[in-house]
C-alpha cells in the first residue's frame, strides 16, 4: 500500500508541481518519456520525477535524483546514478527484467531557483567524472552517453525542498556567523480590543496636500491629515479624528477638503489608506465601531489578545502561552512567571504585559525553549531558537538565493529624485549613498555609481544615469555595515554571464533579514535619518509589521509581515523601503511566505528569463493563478487550508490544474483531505490526472483513504490506485492494482505493487546502492553489503533521509523522524515550526495571510 501510495502521490505532486511551474513561451512541461523541445528551439524543463528516463543513440539509460555535495551562490556540485539497459534476463520469478550497468556521474551545475515554484533548474551542467564498478570497459561510451543527453543544457530540474534538506541534514555551509544589531526594545502594546499600529518616521513632518487647508503627514505610509488643527485618519472608507496624533481618536466624517487630499494622495500610492481592510477589521467598521488607534513615531509592536488572555501549558516544560492571540507569548513558571515575546525573531521579558522589556539573547533563554514539541501551535518559535533543527533549516533557507537571468538589452531603469542628488557618507567605508531617492544609488567614485532595483544591478557614470546592467559589483560595496541603512544590498549578487545575459540573485536578506547570535532575525535595529524633503524616504524598519518566522509543510522556512496574527492590524501594512518600496501587498499574494517570493516575477518576462516559472506573463503565453490558504467559517465552525493552481499556455495548448485540500466540520465529525490534477496537451495527445481522498469521521472513527493515477499519451499509459477503510462498526478493508502500458510493443503489466520510489543512490565511494527496508545493498553485489556501515552508510542515510524529508515537504504530509548531526537532546524528531493556532493556520485567514 505504501508502494502505491508512493504512484498516487508521484503522479499528483508531478501535476501539482506542473500547475505551479509553467514552462517558457512554447515549452510545454509534460508527463512522457522525453521532455520535448521548445517552439523557440531550446530545451524545455523537465520536471518529471526522478528516475528520469532518456535514449540516446538507440541507448536507454535512467537518470537518478541527484544528491548533493555542494551549493554555494549558484553553483551546485553533485553526483547521481547513472542505469544503463543493456538487455533483458529472467527474474527468479521467470519473469523477463531489464538487465543494468549501473554508474555514479559526479557533475556541477549552474543553478536557477523559483522559489515560487519550489523548484531548482540546473543549467550549464557538466560531468566531471564517471564510474560504473561492474562495466568498467563501458565507462567511457556511457559518459558520452550522458554528457550528449545533459551537458550544457537546463535538462534537470530538482525541488528546493530536497536541495534544502539536504544542506540542513548534512549541514553544509551551516551559517554561524554574527552580524552586529541592535536590540533595543520596542515600545510592545498589548490590547483585548481590535486596534490599528499607525507608525510615524520620527516627528510628524506636515506638507500642503494639495488642497487648501489641508496638511498631509508626509513621513508615514497611513494616511493622516490635518485640518484646522485637528488630525484626521481613514481606515477603509470610514474616518477618525483626534485633536493630536497620540489620540484619543473617535469615529468621524471627512468634508469635500479632506476627501479631495485623501484622493490625491491615494492616487499617486504615497499612502495606503486600507481600502480593502481585513474582514474583521471590516466587520468592526461596518458595525460603527471604531478600533482603537495607536500612533507611534518610534519602534512599536502590537499584540492583540482575543479577550482575557488564555494560559494553555506546554508539555514537558513549565512554560505555558496564550492561546486566544496568533503572537508568540510565553510565561515561564520556573522563572517567577516571567513573560516572554518573540517580535522579529527577537526576544524580550518582563514581569507582565505592561513592561519594562529588555531584551533576551536567544543563547540565554531558558532550556525549557528548546523543549516545545515540534507539534506544538507554538512550534513556530524553535525557528529563533539556536540549535533547533528549526533554526538550521532557517539559516539554510536564509542562505538560499532566489536567481534569475537578466537580458541587458531588456532592463531598463531610470532614478529620481527629489532635487538634485544629495549623497551621504556610509560610515566605515569609502562609500556614498544617495539619501533623496527611492532608489538605493551608490557612489563608489565620480565616475562610478551603482544601484538596485528589484533585485537587479545597474552602473552608471554618473548619479543622473544612463544606467545599464552591472555584470560584476565593486567589492567594497559588500563591507556596507548593518548600521547602515543600504545594508540589505548587500545581499544582492552578480554570478556571472554572456555577452548578452547576466545571471543575479538575491537571499532573503534583501527583504530585511540578519543573521546573528546563528539564528535569523529581521532588521538590524539601527535608527537612521530619513529624507524629509518635497517627498519622505524612509529607512529600513525592523518593528511595527508584525513580522514572525516559521516552517510551512508546503514552503518550508519562511517569514512574512503580519504573520502570526490573529485581529491585529498594521498601518503601513507593508515596508516601503528598499525592495517593496511602494505600495507592496504580501498578504495579496500568499502572506507568510516572503521567504518564498521573486521579486524578479516584477520584471516580466522580456526583461527577465524566470526560472522554472513564467506565471501570468502574455509574453509567454502563460496565463493562471495559484494560492495557498486557509479558511474559517465562524458559524459552522468548518475550517480548513491548502492549495490550488491552473494554468494556460495559449501557444502550446497545454492546460494543468491541481488542488490539495484539507477541511473540518465539526457538525458532523467529518474531516475530508483530498487533492487531484490534470493535464492535457492537444497537440501532443499528452494527457494524465491524478487523486486522492481521504475521510475521517470523528464521530464514529471510520477512516477512508483513496487514491489513483494515469499517465496517458502517444507511447502508452500508466496507472495505480488503491484504497484502505478502517473503523471500529463494519471491519476494515484495502486493496491495491496498477498498470503499465506500452504502446510500441503493445505490452500490458498489470500487478498488485508498482514501485516508483527512486531508492537507487550514489555512493560517495562511486558504487551504486539499493535502499530497502532498512538495508543498504551494493547494486552489482547485493549479497555482500547487508551490514554496510561507516562513512559511506552515514553519507547514505543522510541522503536518503534527505530525500524523504524532500519528498514530505512538497506533499505537505507530517515529517518522519530525521536525525540532525551534531547531537542534541532534541535532534532525532519530527521537525516542527507551524503555526495552527486561531483562523487555521494561526493566521486571520489561515495559511498566513492578511487579506487586502
Amino acid at each position: 500500500m505504501q508502494n502505491l501510495r508512493a504512484v498516487a502521490a508521484t503522479v499528483l505532486l508531478l501535476l501539482s508541481s506542473v500547475a505551479y511551474q509553467p514552462a517558457q513561451a512554447g515549452a510545454a512541461i509534460l508527463v512522457g518519456q522525453t521532455a520535448p523541445a521548445s517552439a523557440d528551439g531550446g530545451a524545455a524543463i523537465d520536471a518529471r520525477p526522478f528516475p528520469r528516463d532518456f535514449t540516446v543513440d538507440g541507448v536507454s539509460f535512467q537518470i537518478h535524483q541527484p544528491q548533493l555535495d555542494h551549493w554555494s551562490d549558484n553553483q551546485l556540485a553533485a553526483h547521481a546514478v547513472m542505469s544503463v539497459k543493456t538487455g533483458v534476463h529472467s527474474g527468479a520469478d521467470g519473469k523477463s527484467q531489464d538487465s543494468q550497468d549501473y554508474g555514479v556521474l559526479d557533475f556541477s551545475a549552474r543553478t536557477e531557483v523559483d522559489k515560487d515554484a519550489r523548484a531548482v533548474v540546473l543549467t550549464d551542467i557538466r560531468i566531471t567524472e564517471a564510474n560504473f564498478p561492474a562495466a568498467s570497459g563501458q565507462r567511457d561510451k556511457y559518459l558520452a552517453l550522458a554528457r550528449k543527453q545533459l551537458q550544457g543544457k537546463r535538462s534537470l530540474t530538482v525541488g528546493l525542498d530536497q536541495l534544502e534538506s539536504a544542506l540542513a541534514i548534512a549541514e553544509v555551509d551551516r551559517k554561524t556567523s554574527t552580524l552586529s544589531v541592535r536590540n533595543d526594545p520596542p515600545e510592545i502594546l498589548f490590547t483585548t480590543e481590535p486596534a490599528v499600529l499607525v507608525l510615524v518616521d520620527g516627528q510628524p513632518a506636515l506638507k500642503p496636500s494639495g488642497t487648501a487647508g489641508v496638511q498631509r503627514v508626509i513621513n508615514s505610509r497611513s494616511l493622516l491629515l490635518q485640518q484646522d488643527g485637528k488630525y484626521y485618519m481613514k481606515l477603509g472608507a470610514h474616518w477618525a479624528s483626534a485633536s493630536s496624533l497620540t489620540g484619543p481618536w473617535s469615529a468621524s466624517s471627512a468634508n469635500a477638503g479632506l476627501t479631495a487630499a485623501a484622493s490625491q494622495a491615494e492616487q499617486t500610492r504615497q499612502v495606503d489608506a486600507m481600502d480593502t481592510p481585513p474582514d474583521a477589521l471590516k466587520q468592526v467598521l461596518d458595525a460603527g465601531k471604531l478600533p482603537e488607534v495607536y500612533v507611534r513615531t518610534r519602534p512599536a509592536e502590537l499584540i492583540t489578545v482575543q479577550g482575557e488572555p488564555e494560559f494553555l501549558a506546554i508539555p514537558g516544560t513549565r512554560l505555558s502561552y496564550i492561546n486566544n492571540t496568533g503572537a508568540d507569548v510565553f510565561v515561564d513558571a520556573a522563572a517567577d512567571n516571567a513573560w516572554y515575546v518573540l517580535v522579529s525573531g527577537r526576544w524580550f521579558t518582563a514581569a507582565g504585559s505592561k513592561g519594562p522589556w529588555r531584551y533576551v539573547s536567544p543563547r540565554q533563554l531558558p532550556l525549557d525553549f528548546g523543549k516545545i514539541p515540534p507539534d506544538s501551535p507554538k512550534s513556530g518559535a524553535l525557528a529563533s531558537i539556536p540549535g533547533t533543527p528549526e533554526s538550521r533549516e532557517s539559516l539554510i533557507a536564509n542562505d538560499i538565493p532566489q536567481t534569475a537571468t537578466v537580458n541587458k538589452a531588456q532592463a531598463k531603469l531610470q532614478v529620481s529624485y527629489d532635487g538634485a542628488p544629495q549623497f551621504a557618507p556610509i560610515a566605515g567605508t569609502p562609500l556614498q549613498y544617495a539619501r533623496n531617492t527611492a532608489v538605493p544609488v551608490i557612489r563608489v567614485s565620480a565616475t562610478d555609481f551603482y544601484a538596485v532595483d528589484k533585485g537587479i544591478w545597474f552602473t552608471a557614470p554618473s548619479a543622473q544615469g544612463a544606467w545599464v546592467v552591472a555584470t560584476k559589483v565593486p567589492a567594497v560595496i559588500y563591507t556596507i555595515p548593518t548600521d547602515s541603512p543600504l545594508h540589505y544590498v548587500t545581499y544582492v549578487r552578480v554570478y556571472g554571464g554572456n555577452e548578452d545575459e547576466v545571471y543575479v540573485g538575491y537571499t532573503p536578506g534583501y527583504y530585511g533579514t540578519v543573521v546573528t547570535d546563528n539564528v535569523v532575525v529581521y532588521g538590524t535595529g539601527y535608527a537612521c535619518t530619513p529624507w524629509i524633503g518635497a517627498y519622505w524616504y524612509g529607512c529600513p524598519l525592523t518593528y511595527g509589521m508584525g513580522v514572525y518566522f516559521g516552517w510551512n509543510a508546503w514552503v518550508g522556512w519562511t517569514f512574512g509581515w503580519g504573520w502570526g496574527w490573529y485581529d491585529g492590524w498594521y498601518g503601513p501594512y507593508s515596508p516601503w523601503w528598499g525592495p517593496w518600496y511602494g505600495p507592496a501587498y504580501p498578504w495579496g499574494w500568499w502572506g507568510g511566505g516572503a521567504a518564498a517570493w521573486n521579486v524578479y516575477g516584477h520584471w516580466g518576462n522580456a526583461a527577465v528569463r524566470g526560472t522554472a516559472a513564467a506565471w501570468a506573463d502574455p509574453w509567454t503565453g502563460n496565463v493562471g493563478r495559484g494560492a495557498r490558504g486557509g479558511f474559517y467559517n465562524q458559524a459552522t465552525g468548518g475550517r480548513g487550508m491548502g492549495r490550488a493552481g491552473v494554468n494556460t499556455n495559449i501557444y502550446t495548448g497545454t492546460t494543468t490544474a491541481g488542488a490539495q485540500g484539507i477541511r473540518y466540520n465539526p457538525q458532523t465529525g467529518r474531516v475530508v483531505a483530498g487533492g487531484g490534477a490534470v493535464a492535457v496537451n492537444p497537440y501532443t495527445g499528452q494527457a494524465a490526472r491524478a487523486g486522492e481522498r481521504t475521510v475521517v469521521n470523528t464521530n464514529t472513527g471510520r477512516v477512508t483513504h483513496a487514491e489513483g493515477g494515469v499517465v496517458a499519451g502517444p507511447n502508452g499509459a500508466a496507472g495505480a490506485g488503491g484504497f484502505n477503510t478502517q473503523g471500529p462498526q463494519g471491519g476494515d478493508a484495502r486493496g491495491a492494482g496498477g498498470f503499465h502500458y506500452n504502446a510500441d510493443t503493445g505490452t500490458l503489466h498489470r500487478g498488485g505493487v508498482v514501485d516508483v520510489n527512486d531508492n537507487i543512490y550514489a555512493g560517495h565511494d562511486g558504487n551504486v546502492y539499493h535502499y530497502d527496508n532498512g538495508q543498504w545493498n551494493e547494486v552489482n553485489r547485493p549479497d555482500s553489503s547487508r551490514n554496510l556501515s561507516g562513512q559511506t552508510r552515514d553519507n547514505l542515510d543522510r541522503d536518503r533521509m534527505a530525500r524523504e524529508r524532500g519528498g514530505e515537504r512538497i506533499s505537505g504530509r507530517e515529517p518522519t523522524q530525521v536525525h540532525f548531526p551534531q547531537g542534541g537532546a532534541n535532534m532525532q524528531r519530527p521537525v516542527g515550526g507551524f503555526r495552527p493556532a486561531l483562523g487555521g493556520g494561526g493566521m486571520r485567514g489561515g495559511g498566513g495571510f492578511r487579506r487586502r
